[in-house]
């Protein structure tokens, strides 16, 4: 017995009609009954009475039909899943995230992704650029937004997104916390927090490197592992710290947050990358990269990762 049967039987118990029945199924009567007659001959049993007022079916022929069919539906939702895990549209994806991009692009993000790919379960994460790299080329990850070190990193791809701005966390008793927009020069004089160069190697970079554009070199006393740890040191007194605008969204006492410009006025920001193993196995990755691309107006170049897709081996 196989599956073509179990169809042939399910469309003659349907239609009691052998020339409906064939027709549907694209054959003519005569196969049609002797495959009718063959399956009953495997079963033991008449599945269907055949006389001068046409075709019924039998009991044994009822109860046969609600399970052909069960089989049939469980059948037809086996290849279905099967095609969705294929074209990643249904599975498991790991997402990790810096804090920041935590607060700012994940809420961005995951709506039109689930609208999208209702079906496929998100595991989400947080940690440090650094730590989230040694994950994805572990493959203990699928993607992750992070902030990207200056030089690539080996087996992974980087999509580029839109710089995200920065802000300055203050004291709220600090000289520029009543004010609207300080610029970097404000900042000469006091002890920074920033990000430790172990975790965050470019957005540490990218701090030092507009310090220095500043015309000073910062005076760092106090470092933390990501910038959420960074504002009790900036409640507690001990130094004032750049950090992702994303983090206004975070009240705590007597911290206050100030616009930041530099010494022309403009705006300063911090690059951010949508990260990826180059050869990874998941192709909900690819459906991932590009909802982020399309939601984030990310940029063209560099192209996401050459994600492996169903039935391609690289």
């Amino acid at each position: 017995m196989d599956f073509r049967q179990l169809r042939q039987f399910v469309v003659l118990a349907t239609e009691l009609n052998y020339r409906k029945a064939a027709a549907r199924l694209h054959m003519t009567q005569p196969p049609l009954s002797v495959a009718i007659k063959r399956l009953e001959t495997e079963i033991g049993a008449d599945l269907f009475e055949r006389d001068r007022l046409g075709v019924r079916l039998t009991v044994a022929g009822g109860a046969f039909l609600r399970e052909a069919k069960r089989l049939l539906d469980g059948a037809d939702a086996a290849l279905q899943a099967a095609r969705d895990a294929a074209e990643g549209r249904k599975g498991t994806l790991r997402v990790c995230a810096v804090p920041s991009a935590a607060l700012a692009l994940l809420p961005r993000v995951l709506p039109a992704f689930a609208q999208r790919f209702p079906h496929i379960r998100l595991r989400l994460t947080s940690g440090s650029t650094v730590g989230i790299l040694a994950a994805l080329q572990r493959g203990e990850l699928d993607a992750a937004f992070l902030v990207p070190p200056a030089s690539g990193v080996p087996g992974i791809a980087m999509t580029a997104l839109p710089r995200e701005p920065l802000a300055l966390a203050v004291p709220a008793n600090h000289r520029v916390a009543g004010m609207r927009c300080a610029r970097l020069s404000d900042l000469t004089d006091d002890a920074l927090v920033t990000l430790a160069h172990s975790d965050s190697p470019g957005f540490a970079g990218e701090i030092l490197a507009a310090c220095q554009r500043a015309g000073f070199h910062p005076r760092v006393l106090q470092e933390s592992s990501h910038a959420l740890i960074s504002l009790p040191l900036i409640a507690a007194g001990l130094g004032v710290a750049i950090v992702p605008a994303a983090l206004r969204r975070i009240a705590i006492d007597n911290v206050a947050y100030v616009d930041l410009a530099d010494e022309s006025g403009m705006p300063l920001s911090y690059a951010m990358a949508l990260a990826a193993h180059a050869e990874s196995m998941n192709p909900a990755v690819r459906w991932f990269i590009d909802t982020a691309r399309e939601v984030l107006g990310a940029q063209a170049e560099p192209d996401p990762p050459s994600v492996r897709r169903a039935g391609k081996n690289g």
